[in-house]
């Protein structure tokens, strides 16, 4: 389904876009084409501003005032029609949300995974290196022990940022 791009709504099957006119791009509903083309007629350009609806995101001209938690906000139809049929809860809890207690299994596999991938390049590498050393052997078994330690350094860099481990601060500069 297509939306029009001067208020949001979704447009059925009567879509009007403007003709032999490049510079106004997108389908339009039948109000939002009048209120443009009369605009476009009267000044020879638009001069409405297509600003963004402020829970979407998306630009649209004509935009609708509503009231979300005691503040007034411009939203587009549907954003509109969703905050005043109750669809979007309220937030009750502002602020961070807690530390997880303990890390996700799958990133624990991961970094498991990790950690065994560089050991295993590294005797894939110390044993190609004997009587029948393969510049080949070699490279597989370098590339494979540098993924596994980038596997677990980006693994351990995550985990830091899920349980809400700062880094220590540069020293300042004297």
């Amino acid at each position: 389904m297509a939306h029009c791009s001067g208020c949001g709504c979704t447009l059925s099957w009567k879509k009007y876009k403007f003709q032999r006119m490049w510079r106004i791009p997108g389908y339009y509903c039948k109000p939002c084409m009048m209120e443009l083309g009369k605009e476009f007629d009267k000044y020879g350009r638009l001069t409405s501003i297509a600003s963004p609806c402020d829970m979407c995101g998306v630009e649209y001209y004509f935009l609708k005032s509503g009231k979300r938690e005691g503040k007034h906000h411009k939203y587009c139809v549907i954003c509109n029609e969703a905050i005043k049929n109750g669809v979007i809860p309220k937030n009750t809890k502002s602020g961070p949300r807690p530390q997880p207690k303990q890390l996700p299994l799958t990133m624990m596999i991961f970094a498991g995974l990790g950690g065994v991938m560089m050991i295993m390049g590294l005797i894939f590498t110390m044993m190609s290196t004997g009587d029948n050393a393969n510049v080949l052997n070699i490279v597989f078994g370098a590339a494979t022990t540098a993924m596994g330690f980038v596997l677990v350094r980006r693994t351990l860099k995550s985990r830091s940022l899920l349980l809400g481990a700062k880094r220590p601060s540069p020293p300042d500069a004297p």
